[in-house]
């Protein structure tokens, strides 16, 4: 049993009330301590597809079956005296999924099994399009077509999602019909391991009151939802909008909506555990890290107040949200530890299991990888050995959090020998970039699911979707979730499907329509989604100009430190791009003036749309380089007027582009600073506050182009292609460039200090994210036309980066 937390409590009310267990976000009957395989693990299946796939409902049967051989169950051809856990696929998760006669029958080990099932016949009997942003409904034939039985396995049993940032990148403003439908995602592609950090803004508040803060400064130091990642993972405070009492009773509520719902599919939920990090006025000054030029204060490991902490976190928590013994700590994700010892570490790492266990007997941790690369020269093998001592072999889980690209596993013993999880990490700050590595992504897959089975990689136990943001590139994830099951088709078919079911062309449609959707999808998987595109190509419009150079071959790479010469220059770009993805341009914008036709079918995916948009703003911001480059060259030459021309061209462009994102409703800033605002009850009619509202959209600008402080050097780590900030964030401040190199120009003998030009960057920064100057919130304009006239623009500059493009 946990201690009771000390000290007083917070003022706003519980999420819903005792006697009211049917409210949203009310107590569920086990307080999330779920019986697995119990009669009614499957009702929640049911409820999804009545939301779904309502006309399947009538048709549907769904059996569980045992997963561990017995006995009495065991195959005939299975080996004599064969143990129960054998690794040889005994043990593997299955569904089969059979039609005949109508009727859809669905035999799994667990729910999520019979979930991932469901979503096989979805595609094989309808054609849906699962992604992301496939149809919220799907059309179900009558009769059923029948299917013969096939049976799909995994040995990857751990099937994780969410990384901590997507928190703030994607969902910091979600309500519950955007978190329904993806949880619903979640269960149709195996989720099995969701983390939920919604409503731990209000634990946080509540466990800071029971230590003695006062409730208004408990609220300054957790913030908003926009930086609630970050100051979970103890590396920010006092970040944002300080939310009222009814803001975070809603926030709890959700949270609490969120947890349950995934139970109900069969999940187990990951919540945040307490790593160490207080408020200075707490836990004193004398053990601290740094994160982006924020002083973070660590409560020593041996006292009482780390104790008393921990113990009324997982109090409210429980409380609050529930628990499935599962917490996500992360003590040093992104800083140096406040000393060398390995006693020292293993001393911290032992605080914070125990403050797990003592509220949770049967409590797990979840620990990122992360640090381990990101600070590879402080982190040994014997440190990190060091750090994980003390925590008992079967209660720490590790993420290998950026496999695909970086991949700690071969170089540390399979993740020092503990259960581990390769990760899928992709993307970085939910900033603009079509790509991905998707034959090498399908190979590693494989490997891994027969490693799992075989016991030839020590204890892999699963993988993961660690992605910093839900982006565009709907196709990885499809791709990466499908791949985890056996069996799965060839990729080169794989591939023809998912076209097929995405833009709503298949074979037996018009000739014209099909070659051209194929000839595009072709080139994708040869260029954007070829071998080795583990990286984004970085989009030029979003880059932050800084002096009298091009900014792109000085500012980060996704995913390193922040270079220490010069700086903080914006982090949203890596180096300049390659010559054969710049080559490839002038036939991806011949690519996607072949798919704008199919927009006008009656039929039309919104999918397609989505692509064809994402597609013309690749090219058309790639375009940009051109006239860049030549305003560079022409101020060096002292040519102003050159200057001044070259930027009307940009300027088109970023008009263009703005254009584009105007008809998409996921590309306008006014939808991402409305959902902020709706925290605060704006829209939503009595009870808005509209200071707090205020607050909330500045953190929703923020996090999308300052971020936080202008000395910290996260500038435009999140910047978007979104209509809005485009045209008057971005493109401001290159006209501000502009100027200041047409000026310089006019008079060479002039300073070259580039401090005047970096100090009026600033204030179109500073003056943005303080606006509250309304954004449309609905699509307009016609993506055709303005796809064409963008691509129109980019293709007369592609001869400039490219010579051979005619």
């Amino acid at each position: 049993m946990s201690p009771e937390p000390a000290g007083g409590s917070s003022s706003f009310e519980d999420p819903a009330a005792p006697d009211d267990p049917t409210a949203p976000g009310g107590p569920s009957e086990l307080d999330g301590l779920r019986e697995l395989d119990g009669p009614g693990e499957l009702d929640g299946l049911r409820e999804l597809v009545g939301r779904r796939a309502p006309g399947l409902l009538p048709h549907l049967h769904l059996d569980l079956v045992p997963r561990l051989r017995t006995p009495e169950d065991a195959p005939e051809d299975a080996p004599e005296g064969a143990p129960e856990d054998a690794p040889d696929g005994a043990r593997a998760e299955h569904v089969t999924v059979e039609a005949s006669g109508g009727e859809l029958r669905l035999t799994a080990t667990t729910a999520s099994a019979a979930a991932v099932g469901l979503a096989r016949a979805l595609e094989v009997l309808c054609g849906a399009d699962l992604s992301f942003d496939g149809p919220s409904v799907v059309e179900v034939p009558s009769p059923l077509p029948d299917v013969p039985a096939q049976r799909y396995e995994t040995s990857l049993g751990l099937r994780y999602h969410l990384n901590p940032v997507a928190f703030g990148y994607t969902m910091a403003f979600w309500d519950w019909e955007r978190w329904e439908r993806h949880i619903d995602w979640m269960a149709l592609h195996g989720v099995t391991m969701p983390l939920n950090l919604v409503g731990h803004d209000a634990v946080l508040v509540r466990m800071l009151v029971d230590l003695g803060m006062d409730r208004d400064a408990a609220a300054r130091f957790v913030g908003g939802p926009a930086f609630l990642p970050w100051t979970t993972m103890g590396i920010t405070h006092d970040l944002g909008a300080a939310l009222t009492d009814e803001a975070l009773t809603a926030r709890a509520q959700l949270g609490r909506r969120i947890a349950d719902r995934e139970r109900e599919l069969g999940m187990t939920v990951v919540l945040p555990g307490f790593g160490g990090q207080l408020p200075a006025q707490l836990a004193g000054t004398e053990r601290t890290i740094d994160w982006q030029g924020w002083q973070n204060s660590l409560a020593d490991p041996d006292s009482a107040l780390f104790a008393q902490a921990a113990a009324s976190l997982h109090h409210h928590q429980r409380e609050l949200l529930g628990t499935d013994h599962h917490y996500a700590v992360d003590p040093y994700i992104e800083s140096v530890p406040p000393t060398t010892s390995p006693q020292e570490l293993a001393d911290h790492a032992e605080a914070i299991f125990e403050g797990m266990r003592a509220a949770d007997p049967d409590a797990v941790w979840i620990l990122q990888g992360w640090p381990f690369h990101y600070k590879a020269s402080y982190w040994t093998a014997d440190r990190v050995r060091s750090l994980l001592s003390r925590v008992p072999e079967d209660r720490l889980i590790l993420l290998d959090l950026w496999g695909e690209h970086a991949p700690m596993w071969h170089s540390t013993d399979a993740m020092y020998g503990r259960r581990w999880l390769w990760c899928l990490a992709h993307t970085f700050g939910g900033r603009f970039g079509l790509f991905g590595d998707l034959a090498s992504l399908a190979e590693d897959l494989a490997g891994f699911r027969e490693a799992a089975a075989d016991g030839t990689r020590r204890r892999l136990e699963g993988f993961g979707i660690t992605t910093e943001a839900l982006d565009d590139n709907a196709v990885v994830y499809e791709l990466a979730t499908r791949a985890l099951w056996d069996p799965k088709p060839p990729t080169t078919d794989w591939f023809a499907e998912h076209m097929a079911r995405r833009w709503g062309v298949a074979a037996d449609r018009p000739a014209q329509a099909a070659q051209a959707a194929r000839d595009a999808w072709e080139l994708l998987l040869q260029t954007l989604y070829g071998r080795g595109r583990t990286r984004a190509t970085p989009s030029p419009l979003i880059a932050r100009p800084w002096s009298a150079q091009l900014p792109f071959a000085s500012q980060r790479l996704a995913g390193e430190p922040l270079p220490a010469a010069d700086g903080p220059p914006s982090s949203n770009l890596d180096a300049e791009n390659d010559a054969e993805m710049l080559g490839a341009l002038a036939p991806l914008a011949r690519a996607a003036r072949n798919l704008v036709p199919l927009l006008a079918r009656d039929s039309c995916p919104d999918a397609l749309s989505h692509d064809v948009a994402q597609l013309a703003l690749h090219v058309g911001a790639q375009s940009a380089r051109a006239p860049l480059r030549a305003m560079v060259a022409a101020a060096a030459a002292g040519d102003a007027q050159r200057v001044r021309r070259e930027f009307a061209a940009l300027e088109d462009l970023v008009l263009a582009a703005d254009a584009v994102a105007a008809t998409r409703p996921e590309l306008l800033v006014g939808r991402w600073i409305a959902d902020a605002r709706a925290v605060a009850g704006v829209g939503a009619g009595a009870g808005a506050d509209e200071q707090l509202a205020d607050a909330l959209e500045r953190d929703a600008r923020s996090l999308i182009s300052v971020w936080g402080e202008q000395s910290s050097g996260l500038h435009d780590y999140s910047a978007r292609h979104w209509s809005g900030s485009l045209s008057d964030l971005h493109l401001a401040r290159w006209r501000a460039w502009a100027d200041w190199l047409a000026s310089a120009a006019e008079e060479p003998a002039a300073p070259s200090d580039p401090e005047p030009l970096r100090t009026q960057i600033r204030r179109i920064e500073e003056d943005w994210r303080d606006s509250t100057s309304p954004y449309p919130t609905a699509p307009r304009g016609d993506l055709a036309a303005a796809a064409l006239a963008l691509l129109d623009l980019a293709e007369a500059q592609l001869p400039r980066i490219v010579p051979d493009t005619k």
